[in-house]
C-alpha cells in the first residue's frame, strides 16, 4: 500500500548537522514495534476475613475528605475526571487481596530514566517543556499524596517506591534493549510493585514486561488493541489508540476537506484548486497496519491519495527520505499533505526540506505539547491542522494556572515548580486512582480493570476532552476537536509564542458517529 522512500542522491549537507541531531528523536517517537505477551502472570487473591462491601456511589453520608454525598456529586469538587463520591467507608478490606496490596498500603513503582540519547534530547528540546527525572517525580508526588486525601481507598494509601532502572527508554522505543526492560520489570516486582507509575518512561517494550510480571501500567506511547488486549488486564494507555485517529481525519477529510479548494495552504497557487490528497507515515508494521486504515477508510468516502510514502529512521538515508518524499508530494500535486501518524520530530524537517523547494501545502498532522510544535518552521507551520483529544483553555485564557493539572499540583504543593509535563502526568494519576476507588476493597488486577471499565464519563469541558469508559476499551478517548497552528499566539502551556487555536468554535466531534456532526462539504472555519 505504501511506497518506501529510499533512493534519492539528492544530497543537502547543510542539514547534515541538523539530521544527526534530529536522529535519535524520531528513532524516540517512531520505532514503538507492538508486543504481544501470551502468558500473564495469574495474580492471586489473597485476602483474609469477609470484605465490607463498598458503598454504592452517589450515596448519602459524607466523604473521607469532608465532601457531602449524593447523587450525581463527585468525589473532588475540583476535578472534571474524579469518579462519583462515596461516603466514607470503614470495615476490613481483606488485607493483602493480591501482590502489592495489603491492609494499609497499595505500592506503586516508579522508574527513573537516563541515557545519553536523552541528553541528546535536551540538546534539542528545552527541559522545561518535559522536565527532568526529578521534576517527573516531583509531580508525581504531589498528585499521589493528594489523591491519598481525597480519594476513598478502602484504609490504604499509595505507597511510591522510586528506582533507578537498568533499561534504556530510547533504546526501548526503538525495539531494543529487551534483557534491561525486562529485568527492570522483575526489580518492580520485588519492590511489591502492584503498578508501576513511571508514566513517561512506560515503553510498550517495558509496559510488556510488566503485565509478565502482572503488574498494572499506563503508558502515553499508544498501540493497538490487540497488543492491550492480549495484556488484560494490566495494560492501559492515555493516548488514543491508533485506530480512532485514522477514523477521525478520515471523517474530518470527507467533510470538510475533499472537493474543495486547498484554501489553508501557504502557495496562493492552490486557493482555488480542489484538494490533492497525499499521506506520510512511519515505516513500522504497526503504523503502516494504521496507514492502510486511513487509506480504506478514505477509498470508502471516494477519495485516493494521490501518494501514500513511508520513511524510516535509518541515519544514513534520512536526509535523503526528506528530499525525495517532499519532491514525490509536489511532483503529484499534493495540496495537503496528511501526517496524523507522525512523530513530533520529522514535521521539522519536512518544513525545512519543502521550504527548499518552494512547496507551501497544507499540513493536517498529529497535535503534540505547543512547545514541540514551535520548533517547527513557521511559515510551513502557520499552514497546520490537525485533531486533538486534548481540550486546554479557552482562547481568552492564558497561563497553565487555567489547566486542572496546575491546580491539583498547587493544591498539594503551593511552592512547588509545576512543568509542562505534569500535564501528563496529572492525567494518568488521577485515572489510576479513579480505578483504584472504583475497584472497591477487594483490590485485584481484574477488580481494577472492572472498576476502570465502569467509570462515569468525565463532565464536560475537561483539559484531557470527554473521557468514556466500557468493557473492552483500554483509553478513555471519545471525541475530539479540530484545530489549526497559530505562530504568534501565546501558548497556555509555556507562555511562548505559538500555540493550537480552535477551528469551528471548538465544536467537539465523536469518534465513535465519523464526526456526524461536522456539517457536510463546507470548509473548516479556522484561520
Amino acid at each position: 500500500m505504501t511506497t518506501n522512500i529510499l533512493n534519492s542522491h539528492h544530497s543537502k549537507t547543510h542539514l547534515a548537522a541538523f539530521i544527526v541531531v534530529l536522529a535519535t528523536l524520531v528513532v524516540v517517537l517512531l520505532l514503538i514495534p507492538p508486543y504481544y505477551h501470551s502468558n500473564p502472570y495469574n495474580s492471586s487473591i489473597i485476602s483474609s476475613g469477609n470484605i465490607t462491601p463498598m458503598p454504592k456511589p452517589g450515596s448519602a453520608g459524607i466523604t473521607s475528605s469532608g465532601i457531602k454525598c449524593g447523587p450525581g456529586v463527585r468525589q473532588v469538587p475540583w476535578s472534571h475526571y474524579a469518579p462519583i463520591c462515596e461516603p466514607a467507608w470503614h470495615g476490613n478490606n481483606g488485607g493483602a487481596t493480591s501482590p502489592g496490596v495489603t491492609a494499609k498500603t497499595i505500592t506503586v513503582s516508579y522508574r527513573n530514566f537516563a541515557s545519553l540519547e536523552l541528553q541528546a534530547f535536551y540538546t534539542f528540546v528545552p527541559k522545561s517543556v518535559m522536565g527532568t527525572n526529578a521534576n517527573m517525580l516531583q509531580g508525581l508526588m504531589a498528585y499521589v499524596k493528594l489523591f491519598n486525601k481525597d480519594y476513598e481507598l478502602y484504609g490504604r494509601h499509595v505507597v511510591v517506591k522510586p528506582f533507578t532502572g537498568k533499561g534504556d527508554l530510547v533504546q526501548e522505543l526503538a525495539g531494543l534493549g529487551n534483557s534491561a526492560a525486562q529485568q527492570d520489570a522483575i526489580t518492580a516486582k520485588s519492590l511489591g510493585a502492584f503498578a508501576d507509575m513511571s508514566l513517561l518512561s512506560v515503553s510498550p517494550m517495558y509496559q510488556k514486561y510488566l503485565s509478565d510480571q502482572g503488574i498494572i501500567s499506563f503508558t502515553f506511547y499508544g498501540g493497538n488493541r490487540a497488543t492491550y488486549e492480549s495484556e488484560a488486564p494490566y495494560a492501559y494507555a492515555l493516548n488514543d489508540l491508533c485506530g480512532k485517529i485514522v477514523r477521525g481525519v478520515a471523517a474530518v477529510v470527507d467533510r470538510s476537506m475533499a472537493g474543495l479548494p486547498a484554501i489553508f495552504a501557504g502557495d496562493p497557487t492552490y486557493h482555488t484548486k480542489t484538494r490533492v490528497f497525499g499521506i506520510i507515515s512511519p515505516d513500522l508494521p504497526e503504523w503502516q497496519s494504521c496507514t492502510n486504515t486511513l487509506v480504506n477508510q478514505l477509498k470508502s468516502y471516494g477519495i485516493t491519495p494521490a501518494e501514500v510514502l513511508s520513511y524510516t529512521a535509518n541515519v544514513a538515508v534520512l536526509a535523503n527520505e526528506v528530499v525525495a518524499v517532499i519532491t514525490k508530494m509536489k511532483s503529484a500535486g499534493v495540496t495537503t499533505v496528511l501526517c496524523p501518524l507522525c512523530d513530533f520530530a520529522s514535521p521539522i524537517l519536512w518544513a525545512i526540506e519543502a521550504d527548499m523547494q518552494n512547496y507551501h501545502p497544507e499540513w493536517f498532522t498529529g497535535v503534540f505539547l505547543d512547545g514541540y510544535s514551535q520548533l517547527i518552521k513557521k511559515d510551513q507551520w502557520s499552514h497546520a491542522l490537525g485533531i486533538t483529544t486534548q481540550f486546554t483553555p479557552s482562547n481568552n485564557q492564558s497561563g497553565s494556572r487555567e489547566l486542572e493539572a496546575y491546580k491539583a499540583f498547587k493544591l498539594e504543593d503551593p511552592k512547588g515548580h509545576y512543568i509542562v509535563g505534569d500535564y501528563y502526568i496529572y492525567e494518568a494519576a488521577i485515572a489510576f486512582f479513579d480505578a483504584l476507588q472504583a475497584a472497591g476493597p477487594d483490590l485485584t488486577p481484574k477488580t481494577f480493570q472492572k472498576g476502570f471499565d465502569s467509570l462515569p464519563p468525565s463532565i464536560p469541558n475537561g483539559n484531557y476532552g470527554r473521557w468514556e469508559f466500557s468493557p473492552g476499551h483500554f483509553d478513555p478517548f471519545s471525541n475530539f476537536r479540530i484545530v489549526w497552528w497559530n505562530a504568534t499566539k501565546l501558548s497556555t502551556e509555556d507562555g511562548r509564542a505559538g500555540t493550537w487555536i480552535d477551528c469551528n468554535n471548538g465544536t467537539p466531534y465523536y469518534f465513535s458517529n465519523n464526526a456526524a456532526g461536522l456539517p457536510y462539504h463546507q470548509q473548516l472555519n479556522c484561520f
